[in-house]
């Protein structure tokens, strides 16, 4: 025989548990009137969140202000950054063909279209140019040999290491260590090259549990990258709804709302 109070009592246990996922959408959205405001001439977020990361504005000067204090509120802060960096690592979290970590996260345009490497008298020659708004892209890789005759050569409109890897396998007669040298060349022109904001030898900034590295900089960059990769999958619709996912949200909901706390 059902019994009733066990039922309700369930049902109102449900409903006192705290949606995160609505939580961190209701925090995003004064951030986005602050920012839509701060910033009008500029008209796509994503364009938006790089002159957040870059240059100083109270949201940027916050993440600095706390990453560097010692009192209670930046203590909790960066303890909530170390949850947040350990849900993304229990928890899969997808962003396109990658996962969001803080071990592996873009945190600015890597400065470096060129590369070369000459190793036996072989010249390994990695290019990118921008074309246009400069959203396109061309990257020309090119080997020549010791008398300057091109070995091998091959032009992509986007930075992929997995197709450049196949074409020079099945279209030239580079050995492993000539492909190797290639596709070492080519990973330093990463345009979107990696970062890990996870010191590996505990010393840096303390949070939590964890060392985040000591570099301020990169790690306002990093932070604000996270949230807003996450904010992207959920308004997206590409985030499951379900009870792990949802644990993410808690540590970047608390993030985000010290945060906007600041822009009043």
């Amino acid at each position: 025989m059902p019994n009733p109070y066990i039922d309700n009592s369930e049902r109102w246990l449900a409903l006192a548990e705290i949606d995160y996922l609505t939580q961190f959408v209701k925090a995003w959205i004064p951030f986005n009137a602050w920012y839509m405001n701060m910033y009008p001439t500029l008209k796509r977020d994503r364009v938006i969140i790089e002159e957040i990361k870059s240059n100083p504005n109270l949201f940027r000067d916050k993440i600095i202000a706390l990453l560097n204090g010692k009192d209670n509120d930046s203590i909790i802060f960066k303890g909530q950054i170390a949850k947040l960096h350990q849900y993304l690592e229990s928890i899969y979290i997808p962003n396109a063909d990658k996962r969001i970590t803080f071990q592996s996260i873009s945190v600015e345009t890597n400065p470096i279209t060129s590369e070369t490497l000459t190793f036996r008298r072989w010249i390994y020659k990695v290019e990118l140019t921008r074309t246009g708004n400069g959203n396109a892209i061309n990257i020309n890789s090119l080997v020549t040999n010791s008398g300057s005759i091109t070995q091998y050569t091959f032009n992509q409109s986007k930075f992929d290491i997995e197709n450049l890897n196949n074409h020079i396998q099945q279209n030239s007669s580079l050995t492993e260590n000539q492909r190797n040298c290639l596709l070492d060349t080519y990973r330093k022109i990463d345009p979107k090259k990696p970062t890990n904001l996870i010191s590996s030898n505990r010393q840096g900034i303390e949070a939590g549990n964890i060392f985040l590295i000591n570099d301020v900089e990169k790690l306002v960059k990093g932070l604000i990258e996270v949230i807003y990769k996450l904010r992207n999958i959920l308004f997206h619709g590409e985030l499951i709804p379900n009870k792990d996912n949802k644990k993410v949200y808690e540590p970047a909901f608390y993030i985000l709302k010290t945060l906007i706390q600041s822009l009043n």
